[in-house]
């Protein structure tokens, strides 16, 4: 009976390390893929690409259910979904998730801003893509408030 207990030890042991030599090559391979600061500046651009292009969907949707509140945000959460299957779409070929993208410029705001300071075309669009984006989400939130804030008809007593 002893052998067996000792036979069952060293195959939960080595069952362990094995588990933990898998946990340490994963997070060492997340490690080794992580971003660059090149591509952590053209995935931004990129998002930020999407991004106002969804806008426009948007805006396209605000308009075409402007006097249909209910059809408007249930055609807004499909187009959300999809935009979202997108996004993580493109975190994804970059390597990286919107998490990690996030926490990135944590980390590593010194080397980013050095690398606009080197790359001024890359800064400008940057630039260039921040003021599409708020004059595009001006945009819908003026069509979206008009048109969610129409007056409901009166329930008749």
């Amino acid at each position: 009976m002893s052998k067996i207990k000792i036979r069952l030890t060293r195959v939960l042991l080595i069952i362990t390390y094995i588990g933990l030599f898998t946990t340490f090559s994963g997070l060492l391979k997340n490690l080794l893929a992580a971003i660059t600061v090149e591509s952590y500046c053209q995935l931004t651009a990129q998002s930020m690409q999407q991004e106002a292009s969804n806008l426009q969907e948007l805006i396209a949707l605000a308009n075409q259910y402007a006097n249909n509140p209910n059809e408007l945000i249930r055609q807004e959460q499909l187009k959300k979904a999809d935009f979202e299957k997108k996004k993580i779409a493109l975190y994804s070929s970059f390597g990286t998730t919107a998490d990690d993208y996030v926490l990135y410029m944590g980390g590593h705001s010194a080397e980013v801003n050095e690398y606009y300071k080197n790359n001024p075309d890359i800064k400008q669009q940057i630039d260039s893509l921040t003021a599409q984006i708020n004059s595009l989400l001006s945009q819908y939130e003026s069509i979206k408030g008009h048109s969610v804030n129409q007056p409901l008809p009166l329930a008749k007593p």
